[in-house]
């Protein structure tokens, strides 16, 4: 269970966001209606594929780069 090893620090992470989100908003989220959540979660689906169509093309640029010094 790799996981394991993690864990921990996954879930310290998750509560310091948890703390800066009420710091900001209070316990508003939690009074949201489902459909606003999906919504916010649609959103953060994007954000997250937009980094990683980021990441990718700087991994195939840094590729190409590598190829053009051999």
């Amino acid at each position: 269970m790799m996981y394991k090893k993690y864990f921990k620090q996954f879930v310290k992470e998750l509560d310091n966001k948890m703390k800066v989100g009420y710091n900001e908003y209070g316990d508003k989220s939690f009074s949201r209606s489902p459909v606003e959540l999906i919504q916010e979660l649609e959103q953060e689906v994007i954000d997250i594929s937009g980094w990683g169509m980021i990441l990718y093309v700087r991994l195939e640029e840094m590729k190409r780069a590598i190829k053009g010094v051999k």
